[in-house]
C-alpha cells in the first residue's frame, strides 16, 4: 500500500520531483502546498492551501530548488508539525552506490550516480547527470547541479550550490553557503560564503546565506 504524502511548493523543480515520485511508485501524492497565489494546481494534483495549512498532514517533500528557501519552509513546517516526517525523492534511473547514506527530504534525479561511501544531508538535491563520487560529503541543503562531477574525498559544505556543469577535483573542501558558478572547475579549495567561478574557479566575492541564485 502506498504512503500518502504531500509536495510543498509548484515551481519546475516541483515537477521534477512529481515525476521522480509517480516513477518510484511508493506513494500517493494527496496534493501540494504553496504560498504563491493563483496556484489551484499542478500536473493534475490540487493546492491543498497555503504551507501554514500542512499541521494535519504527517509525511511529505519540499519542492522548492534555492537552497535557502528550503531551509527555510522546513523550519517552518516543523515549528507548526513537530512530527512531520520528510521522505526522499530517488528516481528509478539514478545510481546509488554501496554503503551510501542519504539523508531524509532530498532528491536524486534521472541519471544521477553517487558512488560508494559518499554521504549526502538533509534536503539536498542530486541532479540530473550528476556524479557524486565516492567518500564524498555533501551538506545539508545543497546542491549539485546537472551534469556536475564532484570529486572523490571531496566536501561540500551546508546550504552550497555546485551550478550546471562545474566540476570539483578530489580532496576538495567547499565552505558553507558557497557557490560555484556553472561550468567551473575547482581545484583549490573554497571558503564559505562567496561566489566563485571560472576555469580554474576563483573567488570573485562574498555572498550573503539568503542570496538567490536561480
Amino acid at each position: 500500500m502506498m504512503e500518502n504524502i504531500t509536495i510543498f511548493g509548484a515551481g519546475g523543480h516541483a515537477k521534477v520531483i512529481i515525476d521522480i515520485l509517480e516513477r518510484q511508485g511508493a506513494y500517493h501524492i494527496e496534493g501540494i502546498f504553496v504560498d504563491t497565489p493563483n496556484v489551484r494546481e499542478l500536473m493534475g494534483y490540487p493546492v491543498l492551501g497555503n504551507i501554514s495549512d500542512c499541521c494535519s498532514y504527517k509525511r511529505g517533500i519540499i519542492a522548492i530548488g534555492d537552497n535557502f528557501d528550503r531551509q527555510v519552509v522546513t523550519n517552518k513546517i516543523k515549528s507548526l508539525n513537530p512530527d512531520f516526517k520528510f521522505i526522499n525523492a530517488i528516481h528509478p534511473n539514478a545510481t546509488i552506490g554501496k554503503e551510501v547514506t542519504i539523508g531524509y527530504g532530498s532528491v536524486v534525479s534521472a541519471g544521477a550516480i553517487i558512488n560508494a561511501h559518499a554521504l549526502i544531508g538533509n534536503h539536498c538535491i542530486i541532479n540530473t547527470n550528476a556524479t557524486v563520487e565516492h567518500d564524498v560529503i555533501i551538506g545539508d541543503y545543497s546542491t549539485v547541479g546537472p551534469s556536475s562531477t564532484i570529486g572523490g574525498n571531496s566536501i561540500i559544505g551546508r546550504l552550497s550550490n555546485v551550478s550546471l556543469g562545474a566540476n570539483v577535483i578530489q580532496k576538495i573542501k567547499v565552505g558553507d553557503g558557497t557557490l560555484i558558478g556553472a561550468g567551473s572547475t575547482v581545484i583549490n579549495e573554497l571558503p564559505a560564503g562567496v561566489l566563485a567561478y571560472g576555469i580554474p574557479a576563483r573567488v570573485i566575492r562574498k555572498r550573503d546565506p539568503n542570496e538567490k541564485y536561480l
